[in-house]
């Protein structure tokens, strides 16, 4: 969360990598999914989700600030 409040402050997404961001995303995915069918435990799950939906929030902010250069979001004082 850290890291989408300055994507969002800075009006860009810096130097991450998309594939990286796009990896971590779908991994987070595969983990609810192999945690459910491996323990069936809902709080291991409902930690993953959580986890996807940071990933997810990265992944959309990449996405929407896709062109965004940097110095467009912040007025320089």
């Amino acid at each position: 969360l850290l890291q989408a409040a300055t994507n969002y402050q800075n009006g860009h997404t810096g130097q991450l990598s998309a594939i990286t961001v796009f990896l971590l995303f779908a991994g987070s995915l595969a983990r609810i999914f192999t945690s459910i069918q491996e323990t069936g435990d809902p709080l291991m799950a409902g930690t993953f989700v959580v986890s996807s939906l940071c990933n997810g929030l990265i992944a959309g902010q990449l996405l929407f600030y896709w062109n965004a250069k940097a110095g467009h979001g912040k007025k320089e004082q």
